[in-house]
């Protein structure tokens, strides 16, 4: 069984709905789960777990949103997004953001230390 890669992007804010929808199309294609921030407000976040969410992070890399930061890339034993593969949600607030990955503990924990708001 191929690795499940983790990915974690903060960039200055996501309001474009071209580059979302490009963004999209790619989780579709490529069978990733996506958990996105966006709106006016920064920052923009963006959360992939899957088989090619390499490939994925290749696609959003092209679309040069500003301060791209790439907070968090790992290798993990299982997908913990509460996303199904192949699909985006988008949120339009950081507690919303928060209270979606709450539910899990592990993913919760490594998106708080991987965004630098708690230590490992």
């Amino acid at each position: 069984m191929p690795p499940i890669h983790r990915i974690l992007i903060k960039t200055h804010h996501m309001t474009s709905r071209k580059k979302i929808i490009t963004l999209t199309r790619a989780a579709s294609n490529l069978q990733c789960s996506v958990l996105l921030k966006t709106g006016p407000h920064p920052p923009g976040i963006m959360l992939a777990e899957g088989e090619s969410a390499d490939e994925w992070l290749k696609v959003v890399k092209k679309l040069r949103y500003k301060d791209f930061r790439l907070m968090g890339k790992d290798e993990v034993l299982e997908g913990r997004l509460d996303v199904e593969p192949g699909r985006v949600v988008e949120l339009t607030s950081m507690k919303e953001f928060a209270a979606s990955l709450e539910n899990d503990p592990v993913i919760y924990e490594w998106w708080r230390v991987k965004m630098g708001f708690t230590e490992s």
